[in-house]
């Protein structure tokens, strides 16, 4: 009895962690082109890009190995939500299936977010610097020279008209962690979230013993779809 109660609570705590992690949010101040372009840069700074999609404002990198994990597969969309506003989603999952990832998953997408404020923060510092005067680099006085008013970055044009054709689809596979392509192009895993531009596209969804699932769909300018898609066993 008290080994069947050990192994109940052992598998109690061990569940969670084997799942796959849940995709994030997180919303800048910025306008939808900084953000792409440095979360983008990000990731090729830090990882490998395998994928990427500037017209739906996404793109796919990988992680190298961790002592609790061999690796991650990240999908990272960026989603407009007003002027010098928008959302980084990132949906992180294992390499390994059936690994553990004792939450790293989370922290790595935690991370990444800070890295990418950092970047933010880093391209405002340099514009920064390049507006100052000359004479201003070699002052010995520890005081730094204010800033000018005219710093404020002047307002930026509203977010690009080519960013109001697309829509966002949404696609859930069964079992999860299956591979997703959208036109035949790898774009990461499920569960994820797209964004196609209007038009016809055709989502396909596979994964290794079970047979392929497609779709073609239209997507329509703020649409939002969403595709549950149940791989059947090969026999």
């Amino acid at each position: 009895m008290k080994k069947a109660f050990a192994l109940a609570v052992l598998v109690a705590l061990l569940l969670p962690l084997s799942a796959f992690a849940k995709p994030k949010k997180k919303t800048f101040n910025n306008s939808t082109d900084e953000l792409f372009t440095a979360a983008l840069r990000t990731a090729r700074e830090r990882h490998v890009v395998t994928y990427v999609n500037e017209k739906m404002l996404m793109f796919t990198f990988e992680t190298g190995r961790s002592f609790t994990s061999k690796g991650f597969v990240a999908n990272a969309s960026v989603e407009p939500e007003g002027e010098n506003k928008d959302t980084l989603i990132i949906n992180v999952q294992n390499k390994d299936s059936g690994g553990f990832s004792w939450g790293a998953g989370d922290r790595m997408a935690d991370k990444f977010y800070d890295q990418v404020t950092e970047e933010l923060a880093g391209e405002v510092k340099q514009k920064s610097d390049v507006r100052s005067p000359v004479g201003a680099i070699s002052t010995p006085e520890p005081k730094a020279v204010p800033p000018e008013p005219t710093l404020t970055k002047p307002a930026a044009p509203a977010a690009p008209p080519v960013n109001d054709d697309k829509g966002s689809v949404m696609v859930n596979s069964t079992p999860e962690g299956a591979e997703v392509y959208v036109d035949d192009a790898f774009v990461g895993n499920a569960p994820a979230t797209l964004r196609m531009s209007s038009g016809k596209h055709t989502v396909k969804v596979s994964q290794t013993g079970y047979k392929a699932w497609s779709r073609e769909l239209s997507v329509l300018a703020g649409s939002e779809v969403q595709l549950k898609a149940a791989l059947e066993k090969e026999q």
